[in-house]
Order: C-alpha cells, then sequence, then structure tokens
C-alpha cells in the first residue's frame, strides 16, 4: 500500500531536485521516488558485497572472489605510502 512522507527540503537541495525532475521528465514526487529507490537498491549492493567480503574472510582469502581480497602486506604498503609524493594506488578490492 502506498504511503505518503512529508519531507523538508533546503532551498538548495530543492533546487537540485527540480533540476533533476526537469531533466529526467519526472515530476517532483517521482523524482523523490527514483532518488530513495536508487539509493536503497545502491545500499542493498553494498550490504551484499560486505557480505560477500566477510564470508569469504571468515573461510579463508582463498575462498574471496578473484579481486577481493587483499594481502595483509600489500594494503600495509598501500597504507605505508598514503601522502607520499610516490603514493600507490589505490587496490582494487578497496
Amino acid at each position: 500500500m502506498p504511503k505518503t512522507v512529508t519531507l523538508v527540503l533546503d532551498d538548495a537541495l530543492a533546487e537540485r531536485l527540480e533540476r533533476f525532475a526537469a531533466e529526467k521528465g519526472f515530476d517532483a514526487a517521482g523524482a523523490m521516488d527514483h532518488a530513495v529507490r536508487s539509493f536503497l537498491d545502491a545500499e542493498d549492493r553494498a550490504r551484499l558485497a560486505a557480505e560477500a567480503v566477510m564470508s569469504a574472510a571468515r573461510q579463508g582469502q582463498a575462498a574471496a572472489a578473484p579481486g577481493m581480497a587483499l594481502g595483509d602486506e600489500e594494503m600495509r604498503l598501500w597504507l605505508l605510502s598514503w601522502g607520499a609524493e610516490d603514493e600507490r594506488k589505490r587496490p582494487r578490492s578497496c
């Protein structure tokens, strides 16, 4: 069953919403529906990915999907390089 929600937006956010709605051909309600669905879908994907990584970690690094595990030494070297002129690129799994 549909539910009505009242949301108070500051002027800047309301203006962004209006621009987005106009660009996408939505009315304000449609734009908000799209935004909330997109946000929740992204949160679900992030949660599932985190659960997969945690599950792989519990089973041991060998069980992790390729690119989803980072060795201790690789992580240590990356962290130690932060702020250096030759800072290492973020590993794919981070």
